[in-house]
């Protein structure tokens, strides 16, 4: 049977099914359903050989049959008045959901599109909205500022803690600093007698003003009182929630006493929920959050004014301006120096409270902030796109529907509710994903990371995704909505009659420009961070953290009243874990690579050849870290020069280990070892035996000061925080439970904690980069699908219309290859057009994204001509793919179908 019989036959079926519906709705609809179904059936004959073109025409029947069945009766038992009574919207709601459910494939597609790139837009904006514009939960919060020491006029670090005498005279200053508190981190067990392995507390000793100064009262209780601080306070704490919850949550708590350290503290209040700060820990490379409050138990005026192991914190005036605050700091800090420095220099500064605490992860956000409203960008286009090209398949049917009366405000409301059911509905899934895609951020996220608690996606950022999927939706209609509305009736029909459609081509072509333009900087922005994050894994850290297992112990001076009794602890536990099977060495040290900071000290070498003879500039600030004897060995350092220590040791000598900057700043020509370096008690010193290459302290992605890493022993016993280093040749995990039974063996009350593995220590300093990597070149990816979809779109509808030119063409001798190349050529001056528009957003890319990236520059040739390569050759195999579709068919085949 001929085409145009078969159509024929279609539409006299049609007809009679439409006999289901009401009168009144044949009346209305009939003619617009009958040319819609007569599309669907001719597409249906368009494809393929004529047997399977004629069974898919069954199946167009047979879905009509099943439509009619299920509506029709409908209709008649509930006639569409009540959508009626909505005037013309509710019968244009009527028809989109028909439409909808007509087709299932495309509402799947853009509502997965759309759930997809919205989703990734709620994370984002969560993130940036809770960490970066949220002010913090204190009383008028921009009031707030951290106090910081720059000691860079004489010896190191632009950002060294303040003394307690420096805490003393901010309190006193006036004028525009209002008051001042300090804060200061440490460890405590929270202990019961006889209690095995009891748990270490982040402890956060404070000034009893620092509520009162952060505007904060207690949810349970009160807080501090002046008298409550100082050498003979009384012993109170107030606790967090999440410790108060971990004791049973009981109200009853306050006035109950608690044992800390074997000290009995009377809780006088518990912490809202969301109450958190964090203090910088002189043994801890990160800020850490407190478990409890103390106030101190020293006077801080006592304090040597020459360390630096106070958090400072000041709130200025109500209505100071920062300028102001800066001066007022200023001046404090120049009589601070003359009064306790002999003028040499020291600089003190003021940052914002909130400013300061989200710096470290300011960029970042930033950069995926505009990765964020990039694949927005990219989505809105491509979004546009299927609507335009929805709404060219659907020519005839507008035609017809002017034909019986409805204006152009008809067809562009249809097409506009069109998108923005579209928009809604993916917005309530986008928002729905970004709950799941919050949650996995939380999870994956440094622990350090500023608010990381508060990252919620809550109903008001829902509803502003839910919002800005409702806009996207109404844009992205607009395009197809105008195009619709400015074609006259007479270019409408013709061009249903001969199925060109020259406008809106060019509207499409013009979109996929566009989306080209904004994944190439998408693109680039990914290429960049995850070659960054690249060769951030190839960054020497100094130091193998492969097979290595660590953790802490309390050496508690309640527990080891002598010298002999700790050392005597201490090698017990060593010889106990290295009789473990599989483990190759054991050491410790006061701070471990990434995971703690060191003690500073202030050294000179007398008579070193790097001297300059000008006594300040010959002596710098160092590292200075307590080992035992195997230390260099079990974590992997490499020894450049001498030797390390041994397990014997002479008592008249005091050995030393320098680095390598250490080294290269005394000792530019020659060999250190040997060199006596006066340190310690008076007349005391240090020898110079080995040179090790600097294991990376604080930043994984730079050297940080020299280091001086000296014998545990000739220092004393550890009244510092005890890091034990294992190196074994098993699964550094398997050893937990072998390590903790041999630990509870020798000394049950000594508390264990913070049991890492180096290279857990060291993917959690690299997490912060991994994460923007991830995020950033997922979106690019999305970026790069949403092209792909969008260009295959265009060049497939592009050579569907033309498959009577290119039938006509090869049947004149045109050869399949050259019928690709001209396909090709098509969707290569899109991408063409689209590479050199989105050549300037590389470089703005670049200046945002230039804050996260380390150890490459953000114009790195290599990479972005890597990308470039990659969307040209992914863009080129999607036009390959949607030509070959339809070259693959034989040109008899197409001469058929199109005659």
């Amino acid at each position: 049977m001929r085409r145009d019989r078969l159509l024929h036959v279609s539409d006299a079926w049609f007809r009679l099914l439409l006999r289901l519906y009401p009168p009144d709705f044949r009346d209305e609809m009939g003619e617009a359903l009958v040319e819609t179904y007569r599309d669907r059936a001719s597409e249906a004959l368009d494809h393929g050989s004529a047997a399977a073109s004629r069974l898919r025409l069954a199946g167009v029947w047979l879905a009509a049959l099943w439509d009619s069945l299920r509506n029709g009766p409908g209709e008649r038992l509930h006639p569409a008045v009540s959508w009626r009574r909505g005037g013309d919207w509710g019968r244009d709601l009527e028809r989109v959901g028909r439409r909808f459910r007509r087709s299932p494939v495309f509402v799947a597609a853009t509502l997965g599109t759309l759930t997809v790139g919205l989703g990734a837009f709620a994370v984002v904006y969560t993130a940036v909205d809770k960490v970066l514009i949220e002010p913090l939960p204190y009383s008028n919060p921009d009031d707030l500022y951290f106090v910081w020491r720059d000691d860079t006029a004489y010896s190191d670090g632009d950002r060294n803690g303040l003394s307690g005498p420096d805490i003393v005279e901010l309190q006193q200053a006036g004028g525009v600093i209002e008051d001042a508190a300090a804060l200061r981190v440490e460890l405590r067990t929270l202990s019961a007698s006889g209690e095995t392995n009891p748990p270490d507390l982040t402890t956060m000793l404070v000034s009893p003003n620092l509520f009162d100064l952060l505007g904060v009262a207690p949810a349970l209780g009160r807080g501090f009182a002046p008298e409550e601080a100082g050498p003979d306070r009384p012993p109170v704490i107030v606790l967090n929630d999440a410790l108060w919850r971990r004791l049973g949550g009981d109200p009853a708590i306050i006035g109950a006493e608690v044992e800390l350290s074997e000290e009995r503290y009377t809780v006088v209040g518990v912490m809202p929920p969301d109450f958190r700060l964090a203090g910088q820990a002189w043994w801890a490379a990160s800020p850490r959050r407190a478990d409890l409050y103390v106030p101190f138990d020293f006077d801080l005026a006592d304090e040597d004014p020459g360390d630096g192991d106070f958090t400072g914190l000041i709130r200025a005036r109500r209505g100071s301006s920062p300028e102001a605050v800066a001066a007022a700091v200023d001046g404090v800090g120049r009589l601070l120096d003359e009064r306790h420095n002999q003028s040499r220099g020291r600089r003190y500064y003021p940052t914002g409270l909130q400013a300061d605490l989200v710096a470290p992860i300011r960029p970042a956000l930033i950069a995926l902030g505009f990765a964020g409203v990039f694949l927005l960008l990219v989505l809105a286009v491509n979004l546009a796109s299927l609507l335009l090209a929805r709404a060219a398949d659907r020519e005839r049917e507008f035609a017809v529907s002017r034909a019986l009366g409805a204006n152009g405000l008809a067809v562009v409301r249809a097409i506009v509710l069109e998108g923005g059911l579209l928009g809604l509905f993916g917005g309530l899934l986008g928002a729905a994903a970004g709950i799941w895609g919050t949650r996995l951020i939380v999870a994956v996220a440094p622990l350090d990371l500023p608010r990381r608690e508060e990252i919620v996606l809550d109903w008001g950022t829902g509803a502003v995704v839910v919002a800005v999927g409702v806009l996207l939706g109404l844009s992205a209609a607009a395009a197809p909505a105008a195009w619709a509305s400015r074609a006259s009736l007479t270019s409408l029909l013709g061009r249903s009659a001969v199925r060109g459609g020259g406008r809106s081509s060019r509207l499409r072509g013009g979109l996929i420009v566009a989306q080209v333009a904004l994944s190439l900087v998408l693109l680039s922005a990914g290429g960049l961070v995850v070659r960054n994050f690249e060769r951030l894994l190839a960054v020497d850290p100094g130091f193998r953290s492969e097979g290595v297992l660590t953790f802490h112990l309390t050496m508690a001076p309640r527990l080891f009243t002598e010298p002999a009794d700790a050392f005597a602890f201490q090698d017990r536990v060593e010889a106990s874990l290295r009789a473990l099977p599989g483990v190759t060495g054991v050491s410790a040290t006061s701070a471990l690579p990434l995971g703690s900071s060191a003690s500073l000290a202030e050294i000179s070498i007398p008579g070193a050849p790097g001297n300059t003879g000008d006594a300040e500039r010959d002596s710098t600030l160092v590292n200075t870290i307590l080992i035992r004897a195997g230390y260099v060995e079990a974590m992997g350092m490499r020894l450049l020069d001498g030797r390390t220590f041994g397990e014997t040791r002479r008592d008249d000598v005091r050995e030393a280990l320098i680095d390598r900057r250490l080294a290269e700043r005394f000792f530019p020509t020659g060999s250190p070892l040997g060199a006596t370096i006066p340190f310690g008690r008076a007349g005391g010193s240090l020898t110079v035996v080995g040179v090790v290459e600097q294991a990376r302290l604080d930043d994984i992605h730079q050297d940080g000061r020299p280091q001086l890493f000296i014998r545990s022993e000739d220092w004393g016993p550890f009244g510092q925080p005890y890091f034990v280093v294992v190196r074994t040749e098993r699964e550094p995990q398997s050893l937990i439970p072998e390590v903790r039974a041999a630990i509870g063996r020798i000394d049950s009350r000594v508390p264990l904690s913070q049991m890492r593995t180096m290279d857990e220590i060291v993917a959690d300093a690299r997490s912060r980069e991994r994460l923007s990597a991830v995020l950033i070149a997922g979106f690019a990816l999305g970026a790069l699908l949403l092209v792909a979809m969008g260009l295959f779109g265009v060049v497939s509808r592009s050579v569907t219309r033309r498959r009577g030119e290119l039938a006509v063409r090869c049947a004149l001798g045109a050869t399949p290859g050259r019928v690709l190349r001209l396909v090709l050529g098509e969707g290569a001056r899109l991408i063409v057009l689209g590479l050199v528009i989105g050549i300037p957003g590389i470089y703005l890319s670049g200046r945002a994204i230039r804050g996260i990236l380390v150890e490459v520059s953000p114009y790195d040739g290599p990479t972005l001509v890597a990308v470039g390569i990659g969307l040209v050759a992914v863009a080129l195999l999607v036009c390959y793919l949607a030509a070959r579709r339809v070259t693959a068919i034989e040109p008899s085949a197409l001469l058929r179908e199109e005659g």
